[in-house]
């Protein structure tokens, strides 16, 4: 934007100045509208120039501009919501305190644009302010609330914006009979995804959580989706990927086995084959790294077999890919530590800032390769179920169970299990690199 020398006022500030000192000409220059139907205050806020969209609203005159629409229906009011600018938002709101409720031609209000937009921003400052707290559960022309759009378009991080602020209603159903948990549902069916981070997923569990109310009619639905050609396609060749790479880790792991780091004792010494750094704790944490990742691996092949037979019952084969998609990334986890333990026996006491060096790139690649680590806590999932549901919500169990065989399947699927589980060998491992480090500048030949 052009200025005058010594960052005085803008340009494009100025000319709204002059045209708003005009008496006759001023005011109609300012209603006119483009071929998008858009006025000068549209445009205000399409490139979010807060100054001047207040310069306009502080002239009286010019408040009728925020009451028109361009040709999608869109008032001055959404388009700030779709640009995530929250000031100009909570200045066009604070003038104009009527218009918040305004909807464009798909009957959409500034919330669902927000949504629609991906604007999380907006969501946040909307779930605060209970001024426009009836615009959560507002209904656009397919009956769709703002939580049925964040599902649809996949957005976790709304979802768990909007699940937190109790006002939203999970139970209401759109034009089709359907509520937010039965988009999920239908939005999964043809991929079958297993991988935790599909926002789908990710939604249809905090819902499931929450025991969030679903219709027969979204399970006919997702069944007939399941039913298709399509999904087994899909099916297949996510389990042949999920296969490809267990084989590829149990075979570096069975490889690094048989040729240990520092290798073994001559033939004419005593303990002859033994691995020779056999008594470090490097090498038992290395040990123990590849035996970990091997078994997992193995063990993931075969449930990735069993869940590609398809003379095994369908819901049965869910399970085996599953426990198969959980198990590669802890076969991957262990894999890189037992890479780090390897190289840490290799270059000895003498490359002691080599050896951290090693440690902290390979912590920091399980965090940035596995982010279903952190990825919970930064959607703010567990906020939101612990201010629906408290503690029942987090371990999965909103009634007493009967017995232990009743409590055990719905623990083992909660919040707070899936999360400890993913973290737990990643803190594992984390503790055994500062340990390592600790005692080869402690105790360097132990």
């Amino acid at each position: 934007m052009t200025s005058f020398p010594n960052g005085t006022t803008p340009v494009s500030k100025v000319i709204v100045q002059a045209i708003l000192s005009w008496q006759t000409q001023g005011p109609t220059l300012l209603a006119a509208v483009d071929s998008s139907g858009r006025t000068p205050l549209h445009f205000a806020a399409l490139s979010r120039k807060f100054d001047i969209a207040k310069r306009l609203l502080d002239d009286h005159a010019s408040l009728e501009l925020a009451s028109i629409s361009d040709n999608n229906g869109s008032f001055p009011i959404h388009i700030p919501a779709m640009k995530g600018d929250t000031r100009t938002l909570c200045e066009l709101i604070k003038r104009c305190p009527g218009y918040y409720e305004l909807v464009d031609n798909q009957g959409r209000n500034l919330l669902h644009c927000a949504i629609k937009h991906g604007q999380d921003s907006v969501v946040r400052h909307i779930c605060q302010n209970d001024k426009l707290a009836m615009l959560l559960n507002a209904t656009d022309c397919e009956g769709n609330t703002p939580l049925h759009l964040a599902v649809e378009c996949g957005n976790p991080r709304i979802v768990s914006l909007l699940l937190a602020t109790l006002s939203v209603c999970m139970g209401i159903t759109n034009k089709d009979g359907l509520t937010a948990r039965d988009l999920c549902w239908i939005a999964i069916a043809p991929r079958q995804s297993n991988y935790f981070l599909d926002p789908y997923i990710i939604a249809a569990d905090c819902l499931w959580w929450l025991r969030a109310p679903c219709t027969l009619e979204g399970r006919i639905r997702a069944e007939d989706k399941l039913a298709t050609k399509n999904a087994a396609e899909k099916q297949h060749s996510m389990t042949k990927s999920g296969t490809i790479a267990s084989v590829l880790i149990a075979t570096v792991a069975f490889t690094a086995a048989f040729t240990v780091p520092g290798g073994f004792v001559a033939d004419d010494h005593a303990l002859a084959g033994t691995a020779i750094l056999a008594r470090h704790f490097a090498f038992r944490a290395f040990v123990v790294s590849d035996t970990m990742a091997f078994v997992c691996s193995v063990v993931a092949t075969c449930f990735h077999i069993y869940g590609a037979a398809q003379t095994i019952p369908r819901s049965h084969r869910g399970w085996y890919n599953r426990l198969a998609s959980g198990l590669v990334p802890v076969a991957s986890q262990f894999m890189i530590a037992a890479f780090a333990f390897g190289f840490h026996l290799i270059l000895g006491s003498a490359n002691r800032w080599l050896i951290v060096l090693v440690y902290t790139l390979s912590l920091a690649s399980l965090l940035s390769c596995f982010p279903s680590i952190w990825a919970p806590f930064h959607l703010g999932l567990g906020k939101a179920i612990w201010r629906r549901a408290g503690w029942r919500g987090l371990v999965n169990i909103h009634e007493r169970p009967s017995s232990l065989r009743q409590l055990l399947p719905f623990f083992i699927r909660s919040f707070l299990f899936e999360n400890v589980r993913r973290s737990l060998f990643v803190l594992l491992i984390a503790a055994t690199f500062v340990v390592a480090i600790v005692l080869s500048i402690a105790l360097p030949n132990y």
